[in-house]
């Protein structure tokens, strides 16, 4: 690349080689089925809502680490937000996460991708078992005011 006032245009050599390395240290964990299958499907960022999945990946996160670390939280999240444009990578992702992670890289890689797959089916951009989740915590906080409130009843009656 022809230098112009001291900028070189174009990758340097440093950018190419780290492009490299991680790229082949990609092909040699797939020879090595460290990558789960439903990596292979792809998932379009732009039906995924971020909102949602931003807490179940800091909380995630805090759960595998054992403690919070908004450095890795801020990095999977810019990794997922910058990739939209020009498709994201789950192994990528998960070799840049590793470094922060170790082997709890592979299974929250996993996880992620699980819901970012089952996120951009849904029409609200929301993970199934979210939602699951979601009705099972508002069925059981219904459950639990009708318990109080025929508790309340039950006293009342004593009470005349």
């Amino acid at each position: 690349a022809p230098a112009m006032a001291g900028f070189f245009r174009g990758a340097s050599t440093e950018q190419v080689k780290c492009n490299n390395a991680e790229q082949k240290l990609i092909k040699d964990l797939e020879k090595k089925g460290k990558f789960p299958p439903h990596f292979a499907q792809k998932v379009n960022m732009s039906k995924v809502s971020m909102e949602v999945l931003r807490p179940w990946i800091e909380r995630r996160i805090t759960e595998l680490l054992g403690f919070e670390d908004d450095i890795v939280v801020e990095f999977c999240v810019t990794q997922l937000e910058a990739q939209s444009e020009k498709g994201l990578d789950p192994k990528m992702l998960q070799v840049n996460l590793t470094g922060f992670m170790e082997r709890k890289a592979a299974p929250f890689c996993s996880e992620l991708w699980t819901h970012l797959l089952s996120a951009q089916e849904s029409p609200v951009g929301v993970p199934r078992d979210f939602i699951d989740q979601k009705k099972e915590e508002l069925r059981q906080k219904k459950e639990q005011a009708e318990r109080v409130q025929e508790e309340l009843q039950r006293r009342k009656r004593d009470l005349e």
